[in-house]
Formats: structure tokens, C-alpha cells, sequence
């Protein structure tokens, strides 16, 4: 489902493109940004709970929902109660 590559300094990989699968966001388990360089582009990289991984477009609304839906999963339920 990903293009990926070894990079220098740490990083395990590196996504080579951007896909334009969207997947449900319950199937969704965490995110991270990719920074280039060390990387060729800059990418949002989801995991998906059977570990597949999807590099997504930064700017894309679909990679914006996804990431605030998990960045509010994330958040303790105390604090969901009193968001608004």
C-alpha cells in the first residue's frame, strides 16, 4: 500500500509517494509527519490497525480529519467531556 525507502539518521523509512487511499478513520490507529529532508517529500504517514501504511497528502482535508479524529482519540476522556 506504501512506496517506502531506508533513509539515513534514524528514520526506518521514508515514503517515495503519495497514495490516494482513503480508508475509514475507525481503521486508523496512529500518525506521524514525515519531514523532508531527510525525506524525498513531506507526507502525513497513517497506520492502520492490521499495520499497513498510507502516506498522505499534508494538505488534503481527508489527512486533516484523519489526523484530528486520532489526535482526539488520543485525547483523556475527562478532557473530551469538557471540549466543547
Amino acid at each position: 500500500m506504501v512506496s517506502t525507502v531506508s533513509a539515513r539518521g534514524g528514520i526506518a523509512s521514508c515514503c517515495r509517494k503519495i497514495s490516494l487511499t482513503e480508508v475509514h478513520q475507525n481503521h486508523l490507529q496512529s500518525y506521524y509527519v514525515q519531514h523532508r529532508p531527510p525525506c524525498p517529500l513531506k507526507a502525513v504517514v497513517f497506520t492502520m490497525l492490521n499495520g499497513n501504511r498510507i502516506c498522505s497528502d499534508p494538505h488534503s482535508l481527508w489527512t486533516q480529519r484523519s489526523m484530528a479524529f486520532l489526535d482526539k482519540k488520543k485525547k483523556p476522556l475527562s478532557q473530551r467531556l469538557l471540549s466543547p
